[in-house]
């Protein structure tokens, strides 16, 4: 555990049901003033990391009535995972207004607008990262910057939310976190700037020289020393300074993590990331940058 759940209103652990698992629930944030959820005028924003699922219900009033998060278990299968949660959830089989759904992996590539053809598309990623028979392949057009972020996704999983979501979209979660961001460095002062944003067991790192991106990748780690390790190699080929570099740092850490403690060792002008846009949802108590990344779908 990277950063601690202070404010975390039920933590359930794992029970059985009809002898039979039902998906790990490890973190639940209920609104008090909410009654009855009616998902029909709600949205709902689905967050899938390699072994972890995250959701939240806004309702009309752009107020969120529930978020949750699912741990895979270490002997569960990629695809068991997502139908137990699907099944056994009593909100997600329900009707939505809208549903937006973000994947996080890292088997993808970013190409450049002027040279992408999408024929190629298939060719482009199996240059930097293995493609499998059940895959699909899509493609998200960051349009600011004019770069088509490509990456694989498993085809039975996808089919299984277009199945249960005929009028959802998905998308990456790094472009949805690359056009939220895209949106703050607007309004900052020139010069480069590093984004970090940690899950679990996965950080993504932006990095934006003025309003342009210069670099993103994500990243698997399992230590804390394997975040600094990635974020330091950044710093290396771009040669910046540790010193006056803004850096700044959303997801699964707080001030008393050991994330935190580590790289504020190394990197002195650290920051938490703020939303710095209108209409944000916001969870009393809760810092607004852990969950940075799901609340990127609504940028």
């Amino acid at each position: 555990m990277y950063y601690s759940k202070r404010n975390c209103i039920n933590i359930v652990s794992h029970q059985c049901h009809k002898h039979r698992k039902v998906p790990q629930l490890i973190t639940e944030y209920k609104n008090q003033n909410s009654g009855i959820i009616n998902t029909y005028d709600c949205d709902l924003l689905i967050l899938n990391e390699n072994k972890y699922l995250t959701y939240c219900i806004i309702n009309k009033d752009q107020q969120y009535e529930i978020l949750r998060e699912y741990k895979m278990s270490p002997d569960e299968h990629f695809n068991d995972f997502h139908t137990k949660v699907l099944e056994y959830d009593e909100y997600l089989r329900n009707g939505f207004k809208s549903v937006k759904i973000s994947i996080s992996n890292k088997r993808l590539v970013l190409v450049p607008g002027a040279v992408f053809r999408r024929e190629q598309s298939v060719h482009y990623l199996e240059n930097s990262a293995p493609i499998w028979s059940t895959d699909e392949v899509k493609v998200d057009y960051l349009e600011k910057q004019d770069i088509r972020l490509i990456y694989a996704f498993r085809t039975s999983v996808y089919q299984m939310y277009k199945g249960l979501y005929p009028n959802s979209t998905m998308e990456n979660a790094l472009s949805s976190y690359i056009t939220h961001v895209d949106r703050i460095v607007s309004s900052m002062d020139p010069g480069y700037k590093v984004y970090v944003n940690a899950l679990y067991d996965t950080l993504y790192i932006v990095v934006f020289r003025n309003e342009q991106l210069a670099y993103a990748n994500v990243y698997e780690f399992t230590t804390a020393e394997d975040f600094l390790y990635y974020i330091m190699l950044i710093y290396k080929e771009f040669q910046l300074d540790q010193e006056k570099t803004p850096t700044f740092i959303s997801g699964k850490m707080d001030s008393h993590s050991k994330l935190h403690d580590l790289i504020s060792r190394y990197i002195r002008n650290l920051h938490f990331l703020q939303h710095n846009t209108s209409g944000e949802v916001g969870i009393e108590g809760l810092p607004e940058h852990i969950y940075f990344d799901l609340f990127s779908l609504r940028a």
